[in-house]
């Protein structure tokens, strides 16, 4: 029977660990025996073990989800991309010799204005990508459980709630 303590043994136990255990054995009304005997059994299972590998495979999985998502908007930026870049190519004009230079100038006056743009725009914080390919970009419930989904719908509705503010 495993209720039955009658084996006895003598073992020495560090000063803080022997706090702990008279601690735990005030607050919870277990004999000191009874609660070595639990943790020995404890530690004897793979219980335990099994628990911490659950929520560990739980996290890669939530993990591997999001970076399956973020490789899928990558790719899809990389090949818009691409394809801009083609298509630019293709309609730009020839450039006469003599206005090489103005052009230049041009062009890097341009290209200031965008890295401006784009730096407002990141530290804003809008995702201009995502609003303006809506039907490309797959649905959140590819990626994340049912739980996930609700939290974040709570979280949204929360930060409806608060006006958009970080509480």
């Amino acid at each position: 029977m495993a209720d039955v303590l009658d084996n006895r043994l003598r073992f020495r136990i560090s000063k803080q660990n022997a706090m702990f255990l008279e601690h735990r054995a005030r607050t919870t009304g277990k004999t000191k025996s009874r609660l070595v005997d639990e943790a020995l059994s404890a530690s004897f299972s793979f219980e335990h073990d099994d628990q911490r590998d659950a929520e560990i495979l739980a996290r890669l999985d939530t993990m591997m989800r999001h970076d399956f998502r973020h490789s899928h908007d990558l790719n899809l930026f990389m090949e818009s991309f691409s394809l801009f870049m083609q298509f630019f190519f293709t309609l730009s004009p020839e450039i006469p010799a003599i206005d090489t230079e103005a052009r230049a100038s041009r062009g890097a006056s341009l290209l200031n204005q965008f890295f401006d743009q784009l730096s407002a725009k990141v530290k804003k914080g809008s995702n201009a990508f995502k609003q303006g390919l809506p039907d490309v970009f797959v649905s959140e419930e590819q990626f994340f459980k049912k739980d996930e989904l609700k939290l974040l719908k709570k979280m949204r509705s929360k930060r409806l709630t608060s006006g958009g503010r970080d509480e």
